[in-house]
């Protein structure tokens, strides 16, 4: 009787092992890029699908074609499946062009992806060109500031006009307000780089603007 006994709970011991070995193995992450290829000026999206919420941080790393590996991007996980969009676009200094890997962890487990970086010669203005010019929309720097601001533009070729000359010192330049409503449909990304920098060309050209 009690051999009996001691064989039922053997195997009632060897259920529970068995059971609680297949959840542990069951428990996985999947990561997907949006693209397999990427142009400065667009914005990394990948989605995060794992089988179980532990109410862990997931953990990014982006790793460049030379290996460099990032700091540590924490994620938080709520559910199952979870669509994580960059707040920045790709710029040329900030990403080197290559191929890059995104490493996620989760739980004990991980899962890589690949994507490409190519240059299609889409405009990029710079992120802090936006964060500026937003100070400009609320008026809390001036027009000469601006000024600045768009003339770095120019000497950097991202946006072109003809027989440029930096003015040194200047104290006036003219800026009519409603283009504020353009800078505002780009500060909110109504409209691309592209058509805000070529509106922007196109005022200068036109002496609407004056640097």
């Amino acid at each position: 009787m009690i051999y009996k006994k001691l064989i039922v709970i053997f195997l009632f011991s060897s259920m529970i092992l068995s059971f609680n070995t297949n959840v542990f193995a069951s428990q996985s992450i999947e990561i997907f890029a949006e693209k397999e290829v990427y142009s400065y000026g667009d914005f990394l999206t990948f989605t995060i699908e794992v089988s179980e919420v532990t109410g862990e941080l997931a953990i990014l790393y982006i790793i460049d074609e030379a290996g460099k590996k990032s700091s540590p991007i924490p994620i938080e996980i709520s559910k199952l499946k979870t669509v994580v969009p960059s707040p920045f676009p790709f710029e040329a200094e900030v990403y080197p062009l290559g191929k890059y890997t995104l490493e996620i962890e989760y739980s004990g487990s991980s899962d890589t992806t690949e994507f490409e970086l190519i240059d299609s010669g889409k405009i990029v203005i710079p992120s802090w060109v936006r964060e500026f010019s937003k100070y400009w929309y609320n008026e809390e720097i001036t027009d000469v500031e601006f000024a600045n601001a768009i003339e770095f533009l120019i000497k950097e070729e991202i946006i072109t006009v003809p027989h440029f000359e930096s003015q040194e010192n200047r104290n006036d330049v003219t800026i009519p307000t409603w283009i504020k409503i353009s800078t505002g449909w780009w500060i909110d990304r109504m409209i691309s780089d592209g058509e805000y920098a070529a509106s922007i060309e196109y005022l200068i050209k036109v002496g609407i603007i004056v640097v």
